[in-house]
């Protein structure tokens, strides 16, 4: 499959010298990282995540990142989830008991238990490719040997928005 994630130039420097890249486990996002992981039976300390290639795109992938690695990662090493769902996971998180995921606490009118559920079921379910409107590639790492090319990004944000919404007419 191929796929596009953007990172920091230092994870570049890491695969060009042939080493496994793989992410270090986020201060912000430790709770919500950690029930992917969970959730994808994943053996990592923190995804590493991307976007399909051709396939629309919502952030693009990019948070902070600097360089776009396209790489071709097997099927097998690919984990896909739907942008729209994962970013309802995460703010539902907020929700939840400390060390539990799966259930909610706190009672609020745009969250119940029985959504919830549904979420992290959407999460959990692996379908093929053609069934995301927004898919979401959800790695364990990066090997070199899946890099393809990479593009050092020197427009802004906004530009790099802008470019992201006007491509997504032409994608699937």
């Amino acid at each position: 499959m191929i796929i596009d994630t953007y990172q920091s130039s230092a994870v570049m420097r890491i695969l060009q010298k042939g080493e496994i890249y793989r992410a270090y486990p986020s201060i912000s996002f430790k709770k919500e990282y950690a029930a992917l992981i969970d959730m994808l039976n994943l053996h990592c300390e923190c995804p590493v995540f991307g976007v399909v290639a051709g396939r629309k795109q919502n952030t693009g992938g990019r948070v902070s990142g600097a360089v776009r690695i396209r790489l071709n990662v097997p099927n097998e090493y690919v984990k896909l989830t739907e942008f729209g769902v994962w970013a309802d996971f995460m703010e539902n998180c907020k929700y939840t008991k400390p060390n539990d995921y799966r259930t909610i606490i706190i009672a609020a009118e745009e969250i119940n238990s029985a959504d919830h559920k549904r979420l992290i079921e959407n999460l959990q379910d692996q379908r093929p490719l053609k069934e995301y409107k927004y898919p979401q590639a959800i790695l364990e790492y990066i090997d070199p040997r899946w890099v393809v090319h990479f593009k050092t990004i020197q427009n802004s944000r906004e530009q790099e928005d802008r470019k992201e919404r006007f491509l997504n007419r032409f994608r699937r």
